[in-house]
């Protein structure tokens, strides 16, 4: 500590004097002239070597013995003192705790406004949440709805598709059967010429007897057999033959004699194969599950697929084609049309009802012909 900071602004006081004392009253803060006690004026408190009793004395550098009584007011002063300090202090304790007090509240209302603001923000937060998960179940909703439409939508037109599928195949089979039976009716005639029969259905064929023949005349007939004299041979008009429409051109043919020389038919060196003509069609059904409608359609892609190869067939290879399969060689439409048919049937199996065969050893018409011939 510094002896500007001690001693402040007084440098000239020193610590060690003593504050100013009455020499008459021995009390500090005044001096002897000063003094509101006269009648103590020059106590004998004088040194008794001096000569003169009235000169002035240097202070003394040490405390009297003497008692003093202070007066009683001084004592109710001092008293009064105690008490407001005593009340100060008291005020002071008072305001402190109020200080403290008010501290605290203002700590736990602070504190509380926090834990208002959490809870605000936690039920701001539950509220945002709920609107969030009522939009997404809106949406997840919404959108089943609309899978469930379209869904709908989708086996409506399925079923739809199916119909129709059915619809048009069974339209075209019918379409089918009706422009081969009419094929059959109307072009089988014409081709066949002489040897069908009036109603068109099939070829007669007549088997030669070679144990009956026998010379005979004109005039007599000899079983079954056609006249000597044949009507003449006719053949087709070249060009596209008309359905419903017979062939009106009538040739001769030529008589028997000097015939001219026909020059063979040159075959290409190079011939495309019919696997490679062949090979990008689609000849089997469709894989995976098949329907009703589908398999009518794979039926007939078959069947016009076959009819179309066997229809560029010679008459050597439908006949070997036809030994091959078992199925007798009558004509070459009808062959055509049989080989489909029966291949159709190996490639699309279907449960057909059985009908009722008649054995050989058991026809009666069998048994009563060979009895006639034994007869004979």
């Amino acid at each position: 500590m510094s002896s500007s900071e001690r001693y402040g602004d007084d440098r000239d006081r020193r610590p060690y004097r003593l504050s100013v004392k009455c020499f008459n009253c021995d009390e500090s803060g005044h001096y002897a002239n000063q003094c509101p006690h006269r009648e103590r004026r020059y106590s004998s408190s004088r040194p008794s070597t001096s000569p003169d009793s009235r000169r002035a004395r240097s202070p003394r550098r040490f405390e009297t013995r003497k008692s003093y009584t202070a007066p009683k007011e001084e004592t109710e002063l001092r008293e009064r003192v105690v008490e407001l300090t005593k009340g100060v202090a008291t005020i002071k304790e008072h305001f402190k705790f109020e200080a403290v007090q008010a501290k605290k509240e203002e700590k736990a209302i602070h504190k509380l406004e926090k834990a208002r603001a959490i809870e605000e923000e936690r039920l701001k937060q539950e509220e945002e949440d709920a609107r969030l998960a009522q939009e997404a179940a809106r949406r997840e909703a919404k959108k089943q709805k609309k899978e469930a439409k379209a869904k709908q939508e989708a086996i409506l037109k399925a079923e739809m598709k199916k119909e129709v599928t059915m619809h048009a195949a069974l339209l075209m089979s019918e379409i089918k059967d009706d422009s081969i039976q009419q094929w059959k009716t109307f072009v089988i005639p014409t081709l066949a010429g002489d040897r069908c029969d009036i109603k068109g259905k099939k070829e007669v064929v007549h088997e030669p007897e070679y144990g009956k023949k026998r010379k005979r005349a004109d005039d007599v007939p000899i079983g079954d057999s056609p006249p000597m004299e044949a009507p003449p041979k006719r053949t087709l008009m070249r060009g596209c033959i008309r359905i419903g429409e017979h062939s009106q051109r009538v040739t001769r043919a030529r008589t028997k004699g000097t015939r001219t020389p026909i020059r063979a038919k040159k075959h290409s060196p190079i011939k495309t194969p019919l696997s490679k003509l062949t090979k990008y069609r689609k000849l089997s059904p469709p894989s995976g599950k098949l329907t009703s409608a589908s398999k009518s359609l794979s039926r007939l892609r078959f069947r016009d697929s076959v009819t179309k190869e066997l229809k560029d067939c010679n008459a050597k290879e439908l006949q070997r084609y036809g030994k091959d399969e078992g199925i007798p060689y009558v004509g070459k439409i009808d062959a055509i049309f049989d080989l489909a048919e029966h291949r159709e049937q190996l490639r699309f199996p279907c449960i057909v009802l059985a009908s009722d065969v008649i054995q050989i050893s058991e026809s009666k018409d069998v048994e009563a012909n060979a009895s006639t011939e034994n007869q004979k």
